[in-house]
């Protein structure tokens, strides 16, 4: 087979000696890492363009306006986040020993493979991280996080499903509940706000997602253990 040659495979009117995925992917990875700092609104395609090296036409050029670039930024990453979930929760419902499955199994399901992204994969993973948590809390995010909700929401019904089963004596609101409040936590985890940083003085670090999602399993695991009977 005939290799294609650069000048084919390269776009009309990008720079010579530059190729599409390369360039690309600068654009995105500056604009993860910008969008996690600064927010959508604090974030300028110029500001985009210098940490990513490339001319500011070519922002245009490839993406069109910010808001289509914020858009593939939430996309790149986000059937890989979901799978990682999808594969974890899988293996809890596959454990043969169900009976002795608890509420923290399930939390750490779920929100460990988070933590593992955030902590261990780079600075990338970790931006997209903090940069889900800040769309989540931000108003008119919707339109451009679609492609994550769409990944996401089987991986939520797979979660609940399971809450469901080890507490099957509550009412299916609580579940809801329940899921709805543990999700408002961990989305403000992510955050990083460091709030407890101040309030402890230094002697905890927001930034320390392990040990947080260790305290956070705990602390529901008991929250939730009394909605199996029924109780408030």
């Amino acid at each position: 087979m005939a290799r294609k040659s650069q000048s084919t495979s390269r776009r009309q009117g990008e720079p010579e000696g530059d190729t599409e995925p390369s360039t690309r992917d600068r654009i995105i990875d500056a604009a993860e890492l910008l969008f996690a700092q600064q927010g959508y609104e604090g974030t300028t395609t110029r500001a985009i363009a210098l940490k990513g090296d490339v001319p500011l036409g070519l922002m245009s050029y490839y993406f069109g306006t910010k808001a289509d670039l914020y858009s593939e930024v939430v996309k790149r990453r986000s059937a890989e986040h979901a799978a990682d979930l999808g594969r974890a929760l899988q293996e809890v419902r596959d454990r043969p020993d169900q009976e002795n499955v608890t509420i923290a199994d399930l939390i750490d399901a779920f929100f460990l493979p988070v933590v593992h992204r955030a902590m261990d994969c780079g600075p990338g993973w970790r931006a997209y991280v903090k940069l889900l948590s800040l769309a989540a809390n931000t108003p008119g995010s919707e339109p451009h996080t679609k492609s994550f909700a769409r990944e996401y929401a089987a991986v939520v019904e797979e979660f609940i499903d399971l809450l469901k089963r080890k507490l099957p004596g509550a009412r299916e609101e609580d579940v809801y509940w329940a899921f709805y409040i543990l999700n408002s936590a961990i989305i403000h985890i992510l955050v990083e706000n460091e709030s407890i940083d101040r309030l402890s003085r230094g002697r905890c670090k927001a930034s320390d997602l392990r040990t947080v999602a260790g305290k956070l399993a705990a602390l529901f695991d008991a929250g939730m253990a009394p909605l199996a009977a029924g109780s408030r």
